[in-house]
Formats: C-alpha cells, sequence, structure tokens
C-alpha cells in the first residue's frame, strides 16, 4: 500500500488515499489497462455532477443510463482514473488516466467497498448495521451522535442505504475511524442479506417492523424475514438489538451471538420507563431508560415515543460494546439531532409552524409521527390551527386504496387535528372515508403543491405537518410558504 498525505479536499483522509492502483485493481478482480497517474484516488465517485478532483469514477450502467458515456468528462473534472467494464469501447492508450477493466462496475464498487472495510475492521473499527420498516435514518442519527461521545464516527450520508449507497460509504471511510453506523434498506427478499455481506456489523439493529414495501416482501411475515437476513453471518460476538415484541418472530433460532431487545415492555433488556414532553421546550423529550437495574434520564431533541424507542435501539448498540451510559455527555450529544431532509424538519416562519416529514411514508410511519405532532404543545395565543397533510403512500400493492382509506380514518377521530389535506390519486377517496368518520371536520382533495399552500396560507395562524413517501415531493409544500412567510430576523 502507498504511505503519501491526503490530498483530498473532502475534509479527513480517506482510507483509499493510502491504496495504490494495483491495490484497487487486486481488490475489484480487475485488470489495470493503461499507465497508473502517480497519486492515489481521494475518494469515490459514480456521478460526475458531483465528482470532485482526484476522485475515482466507477462507469456503473442501468435500464436508462450508461456511465462510459461520461468517463471523459469525469477525466475532464479531474478524476484520478476510472474502473469500466471489460467491453466498453474505450481507448485505453489514448487515455490519460488509469482504467481499470472488471467484468461489471457494480460488482466491482461492492467489492471495492467491501475490501476497504475489511482492512479497517482487522484495525478495530466496530461497525453498526441498521435496518427496519420505520426509523432507520433516526436512529443511524442518534447511534452515531452517541458514538461520538467516545470516538471518530463515520456514518451513511442521508438515505444511501442501497446496494450502491452503500458501498460508496464504505470507499468513503476515513483513514482513522472507531465507528462506522450503517443504513440498510430493501424493497424484496434478499436484498438485506447482500448488504449485510459487504459489512458484516459487529452490532446489527432491526428497529421495528411495519407493512412497508409489501410489493416485494407480501406479508407482515414477509417484512420480518427479510429484516431478519441481518443477522446472517453472525458469530459469537454479534450483537443483535431488536425490539421486545420481536423478539420470537425475527430472531433466528440459532443465532449464535447476544440478543438484545429495547422496549417499553418490563422483559426489555434496554426498557423506555417513561419518556414524556420537555416543559417549554417544542420537539424535544425526557426520556427515562432502564439497564441491569440502573436508570438513566436523557435528553432527547425529537418528540414522540417512536423516537424514545429509536434512542433505546441506538443505546443498545454502545451498551452492547461495554460502553457505559453518560447522562450529561450523551444528553449533550441528543440535544441537538440535525436529521437529513423530510425527516421532522421543523421550520417557524411568518404564521406558521411547519414539522416536514414527508420524505417517506408507510401506514405504520404515518400513524408514529402523527402521534408525535398532536402531542406537541403549542403555547401560542391565539392557538393555531393544526393541519395534517398526507400524500401518497407508494409501493402498497394491491391493498393501496384498502390503507389509504383506513389511514384516512384513524386521522380522522384524532380530536387535535382542524383539518385535513389529503394528495395523490387516492385523495377523495380518503377525503370519502374521513367525511364518513367525522362529517363537520375540515376535509379537502387537493393536488398541486401551491394549491396546498394556497388553502394553508387561508388558515393562518397554522401548525402544519406534512407525511409521504417521496415521490410526492411534498417538501415543495413548505418551499412555497418559506417564499412567502420566510421570517426576516
Amino acid at each position: 500500500m502507498n504511505d503519501k498525505p491526503d490530498t483530498s479536499r473532502r475534509g479527513a483522509p480517506r482510507r483509499i488515499t493510502q491504496w495504490g492502483w494495483d491495490d484497487i485493481a487486486g481488490a475489484v478482480d480487475g485488470r489495470l489497462a493503461s499507465s497508473p497517474a502517480a497519486e492515489s484516488p481521494v475518494g469515490v465517485s459514480t456521478d460526475t455532477r458531483t465528482l470532485e478532483f482526484g476522485e475515482l469514477f466507477v462507469a456503473l450502467q442501468g435500464p436508462n443510463f450508461d456511465g462510459h458515456d461520461f468517463v471523459s468528462e469525469a477525466r475532464e473534472k479531474g478524476a484520478s482514473g476510472a474502473i469500466v467494464a471489460t467491453g466498453a469501447d474505450l481507448d485505453d492508450e489514448e487515455t490519460t488516466f488509469p482504467l481499470i477493466r472488471v467484468d461489471n462496475t457494480l460488482e466491482a464498487l461492492q467489492q471495492l467497498g467491501a475490501a476497504l472495510w475489511r482492512e479497517a475492521d482487522r484495525e478495530g473499527l466496530y461497525t453498526v448495521a441498521i435496518t427496519g420498516s420505520n426509523g432507520k435514518t433516526t436512529t443511524k442519527e442518534l447511534a452515531a451522535a452517541l458514538a461520538s461521545t467516545c470516538g471518530r464516527v463515520h456514518k451513511t450520508s442521508g438515505n444511501l442505504n442501497n446496494h450502491i449507497g452503500l458501498p460508496l460509504t464504505l470507499c468513503d471511510l476515513p483513514a482513522h475511524c472507531d465507528h462506522l453506523i450503517v443504513e440498510m434498506g430493501a424493497n424484496a427478499p434478499g436484498e438485506i442479506a447482500k448488504l449485510i455481506g459487504m459489512a458484516p456489523g459487529d452490532a446489527r439493529v432491526i428497529t421495528s417492523i411495519g407493512l412497508d414495501h409489501p410489493e416485494g416482501f407480501g406479508t407482515l411475515d414477509g417484512v420480518r424475514r427479510a429484516k431478519a437476513e441481518i443477522a446472517h453471518s453472525a458469530d459469537e460476538e454479534t450483537a443483535l438489538v431488536v425490539p421486545a415484541s420481536e423478539r420470537e418472530a425475527v430472531v433466528p433460532a440459532n443465532y449464535p451471538g447476544d440478543v438484545w431487545t429495547f422496549g417499553p415492555e418490563a422483559e426489555a433488556r434496554v426498557r423506555i420507563c417513561e419518556s414524556s414532553e420537555l416543559p417549554g421546550a417544542l420537539d424535544a423529550q425526557r426520556v427515562t431508560l432502564e439497564f441491569e437495574d440502573e436508570r438513566w434520564e436523557l435528553r432527547l431533541g425529537l418528540p414522540g415515543p417512536h423516537n424514545a424507542s429509536n434512542l433505546a435501539a441506538a443505546s443498545a448498540t454502545l451498551l452492547a460494546r461495554g460502553a457505559s451510559i453518560e447522562p450529561e455527555s450523551w444528553s449533550e450529544a441528543l440535544r441537538d439531532i440535525d436529521l437529513p431532509g423530510g425527516r421532522w424538519r421543523r421550520l417557524d416562519l411568518e404564521g406558521f409552524r411547519v414539522v416536514d416529514d414527508a420524505y417517506n411514508a408507510n401506514p405504520a410511519s404515518v400513524r408514529a409521527s402523527l402521534d408525535a405532532f398532536v402531542d406537541l404543545d403549542v403555547e401560542d395565543a391565539p392557538s393555531p390551527t393544526r393541519i395534517a397533510v398526507l400524500g401518497e403512500m407508494d409501493e402498497l400493492g394491491d391493498r393501496s386504496e384498502t390503507l389509504h382509506r383506513k389511514v384516512a380514518g384513524e386521522m380522522a377521530v384524532r380530536d387535535a387535528l382542524d383539518a385535513l389535506v389529503f394528495q395523490g390519486p387516492h385523495a377523495e377517496i380518503m377525503v370519502e372515508r374521513a367525511r364518513e368518520v367525522d362529517t363537520s371536520l375540515d376535509v379537502r382533495a387537493l393536488q398541486t403543491h401551491e394549491a396546498i399552500a394556497d388553502w394553508i396560507e387561508q388558515r393562518r395562524p397554522a401548525f402544519v405537518w406534512l407525511k409521504a413517501s417521496r415521490r410526492a415531493e411534498l417538501e415543495c409544500v413548505v418551499d412555497v410558504l418559506e417564499q412567502r412567510y420566510a421570517r426576516q430576523d
């Protein structure tokens, strides 16, 4: 391996800066087809739009794109080299930077990420892998915040949790790192097993079980089987962190490692004894956890029982490593959790308070998020109109209409809500169901972001909650309101 100083502009030196071109080619079973440059890559990219000078470009191929069309652009933007398919029509002799030719560029990206992870693992990296129907990203952020109190942390950026995002996260590993916190998502059976094979975590977390992606998983038991794939390749040293209520359903009978349960149940190993909103602190709560007959009170900068559960799961990943709960330092780390966009993003505008939780949605996550919203105290005078906006919940298969009707009915019985707005193909059906439940409730079906913003605007002052699957782009409603009513402080 090369022992050169980092040339990266991305902050901490990446582990890959210590690898030579022969090392990279060997890791991906590739052939170095042109003379290597003197410098090692400073990182890895699959997108020339965001590629930084000195990064290795991986030319991925898909149904509607071919990264080989952008190799010249990558070179012009300062890429250090490229991984390309063996059959790609590129002239090695005319290339002024290294080309590594492989049978499959996606597999090469995954092999490279796994190889970098294995090296870091040998040097003592502690890896936490997180999956679940809901709460993956929040639990990842909470676990990373807690781990930061006792070491250097690298984590999944945003929502890079799939077969491309995970290896990119691994390729981005810093040269020196104590904790790796990765999120693993899936739409179909077998996907989690493949991801955990790239980075077999020391601690594996299942945050929750719900009917997400029924098109791929079918039934709730199908979801359980898919999430339980995170236990694959575990050994005696592997900690499996699961909801106490799901232990019997998701823990394999022959699981060789240590099982950590969490939740409010009396039998939970990390037990949530109490969670309550902090007086005068919007979107914050006090959570009391119990472990081995000891109790700790923590302050969490996120509301709702579901986030108390996410905190318990995150805490278990450190307790499983032998760490002690440090209430003061942990509470400080948890005070200002900054979640990626669309996950409980709070905004104060002139005449509005907004909770943007519209990154993703399924029936279980809608219920949990709405519970947190309606429980928030608002001391403004006059009290704002409390409005819930729900867009389409994707990938519900042939049960989509039934589940949308069911959720609409559940929302309509919430006494704390003054008005409902539904958007998407099932909007009219949801309006019909909500009015069946409560004929006096103010309910609307609106499709455009501008129409939703206009309708909300007429009800100032308003406290607004938005939830939907990503395709609905409900954050655009927030953008419209921000443009009109941004505070001028």
